[in-house]
């Protein structure tokens, strides 16, 4: 019995894995996916180069005065990779600029601290994830008789 028990953990510790993952994506993407807020004026320009270029394309081609379209807080998406794992993206142009990228860098001074770092938020979120696992494996544990 204990043999069976310990077979059928084994079976579902893969699983209890990839859904902790898919959770901590999901509150990765929902977090990613909060509007940050509005511009303090004057605007915190990173170079003089950058402020022109603003205006000379009509606001990068959002418009001047600029209004959110919100493509960059609805294009979060979690994609799966392989058996076992999950990544949160967000294919827009302005992604990078907007939230950075994976190591932290990329983001307009504009942004900053106004809209969250997505590497400090992917952070954030990873250090729950053992915990969770280990949490998990102890619910199957006792469901299969090997725990009480």
């Amino acid at each position: 019995m204990v043999r069976q028990g310990l077979e059928n953990l084994a079976a579902e510790i893969p699983q209890i894995g990839r859904l902790q993952i898919y959770r901590a994506s999901q509150r990765v993407q929902k977090r990613m996916k909060q509007p940050g807020s509005k511009p303090s004026y004057p605007i915190p320009w990173a170079s003089e180069k950058q402020r022109r270029a603003f205006f000379a394309t009509d606001g990068f081609g959002g418009g001047i005065p600029h209004s959110r379209t919100n493509a960059y807080v609805d294009a979060w998406k979690i994609e799966r990779i392989g058996d076992t794992g999950y990544q949160v993206v967000n294919r827009t142009k302005a992604a990078k600029y907007v939230g950075g990228n994976a190591y932290g860098l990329g983001q307009s001074q504009i942004h900053a601290g106004r809209w969250p770092l997505f590497r400090d938020v992917v952070e954030d979120e990873l250090k729950s994830l053992p915990e969770e696992v280990s949490k998990e494996i102890r619910i199957v544990a006792r469901r299969t008789g090997l725990s009480k």
